[in-house]
């Protein structure tokens, strides 16, 4: 376990010194308190796991936004048509049936993109996924 300061910490984290101590004031980040002048250290480690954690959740908010012109576009190509029997389906497009094809497709892609998100979110102890993702 190798301590570090919060200059090194914020510079990991990339953020301001003053976002770090604000972290730690909202229970968002740990730090430890050292000698006489009660310097503010930092687990190496630690701090390591909330970087990768920050990083998965902008990478998940950004994700998450693409979501809904997914769905839009989606709804666009939807092919699905009432039955009645006796009555022929009209046929679509060649073009409006490939339109259609890689807006599932899409979805798909995104899916499979979330998930990955999120296992690779969640290999890191709930505790500190928790004290990081807290909202003020």
């Amino acid at each position: 376990m190798s301590n570090i300061m919060a200059g090194d910490a914020s510079k990991i984290l990339e953020v301001s010194k003053r976002t770090l101590y604000r972290w730690e004031k909202e229970g968002r980040i740990r730090s430890t308190r050292d000698g006489i002048l009660n310097v503010r250290l930092y687990d190496r480690d630690y701090i390591e796991i909330v970087k990768k954690i920050v990083d998965l959740n902008k990478q998940e908010k950004e994700h998450l936004a693409k979501l809904p012109g997914i769905l839009e576009e989606e709804k666009k190509h939807h092919l699905e048509q009432d039955y009645h029997p006796g009555i022929p389906l009209k046929l679509s497009s060649e073009e409006e049936v490939d339109a259609a094809i890689k807006a599932f497709s899409d979805e798909d892609a995104w899916v499979a993109e979330h998930q990955r998100l999120l296992h690779e979110l969640f290999k890191y102890p709930r505790d500190i996924i928790r004290e990081v993702s807290k909202t003020v």
